[in-house]
């Protein structure tokens, strides 16, 4: 079997976020930020776009020190909302889990995915399904993302990596090697900068070089787990599956509305297509829910939410959207106006024969 590997990597994800909620920021350095709290610079870079990274800001770099490189600009700093990014990231998984086969999520802004199925092992067919999954992340979510495809997860997190951003790279497996040879070792996933060290100590500059050292000189220097896996890696061999370690937790969907709004009707009434697909998709999971929110992103882009949870759990249509107006007439209560609205449903079972949750509603 040829087996048809995906990478994909939302581009600066926090920054890119922001840049959404605010247009203006994207033709400035935007830097964001984890504050400590004890001074306006004391804390440390989450990330940043590309034009603060061209000037020599990068992740983890202490505030301080960012903004003497950023000094004399237009540069802005904004403290990380985790829940804004946690919201943009949902939609974005699940968006990807409708095109795949097995989706392993390694992070908020990063996947793997097996496509090797729906893809017929075609990588001309594998392709197009993955422009199609970014059109479709940009169109809803207005984000961009860099996807790499090949034979195993290792060369297709190379191949991620090697065009940003809005990168897609395809690496056919008769071209494995020579795409992976001449790449820096530090590229290769799992190694690090102690390992780069060692590595460039023993004169492995290269993935090449790596792939020709032999296994017993790695074996001096490292485990024989680690060794095994670098000069496997190295030449090309990844066994490792994609795998969905985590059964989805929740389903959500988020539009973005028209215009501002604080009316509930006319919410509701754009809300109601991503309602049904969001039905649609607990009904195809076979799946039954306990617990369902309202989530609001206001404005100002801060999030507020509202759940709805029940003894029995149960999935029909009817009650999922009476529930959500509920919720959503609660939530707007507050005198809030919403820029994007969403509907997320949890806690599931896979029980048979459970009542309606109408039933449970009132």
């Amino acid at each position: 079997m040829t087996r048809v590997i995906g990478h994909l990597d939302l581009d600066y994800f926090y920054a890119q976020v922001e840049e959404i909620g605010d247009p203006s920021v994207k033709n400035v350095p935007l830097v964001v930020c984890v504050f400590s709290g004890r001074t306006e610079t004391s804390g440390v870079v989450s990330t940043a776009n590309y034009r603060a990274r061209k000037m020599g800001v990068r992740s983890s770099m202490p505030i301080a020190v960012a903004k003497r490189r950023l000094e004399g600009t237009e540069a802005k700093f904004i403290r990380m909302d985790r829940a804004k990014y946690e919201a943009y990231s949902n939609q974005v998984m699940d968006i990807i889990k409708e095109y795949v086969d097995v989706m392993e999520q390694t992070g908020i802004d990063e996947t793997f995915f097996d496509i090797t199925r729906k893809s017929e092992e075609d990588y001309a067919a594998a392709t197009a399904m993955v422009k199609d999954i970014k059109l479709t992340v940009f169109e809803r979510e207005k984000l961009t993302c860099s996807v790499g495809i090949a034979p195993n997860k290792v060369a297709a997190k190379l191949a991620s990596d090697f065009k940003k951003p809005d990168g897609l790279t395809v690496i056919l497996p008769e071209n494995l090697k020579a795409f992976m040879d001449p790449m820096p070792v530090e590229k290769l996933y799992g190694v690090g900068p102690k390992n780069t060290q060692i590595l460039k100590e023993l004169g492995v500059m290269t993935i090449g070089d790596l792939g020709r050292k032999d296994l017993e000189s790695l074996e001096r220097v490292f485990d024989r787990k680690f060794s095994v896996y670098l000069h496997n890696a190295a030449n090309g061999f990844d066994d490792e599956p994609v795998v969905s370690y985590i059964e989805a937790k929740q389903i959500s969907r988020i539009i973005t509305l028209k215009q501002d709004s604080g009316d509930s009707q006319a919410i509701v009434a754009q809300l109601s297509p991503a309602i049904e697909d969001l039905h649609r998709k607990v009904i195809e999971k076979g799946v039954f829910f306990r617990s369902v929110s309202v989530i609001g992103i206001l404005t100002d882009l801060s999030i507020k939410t509202r759940t709805k949870t029940v003894e029995v759990p149960g999935n029909d249509l009817l009650s999922l959207k009476k529930a959500i107006n509920e919720l959503l007439v609660a939530l707007l209560g507050e005198g809030v106006e919403l820029r994007r609205v969403g509907a997320r449903v949890s806690d599931f079972s896979e029980a048979k024969n459970q009542s309606f949750l109408s039933e449970y509603l009132g």
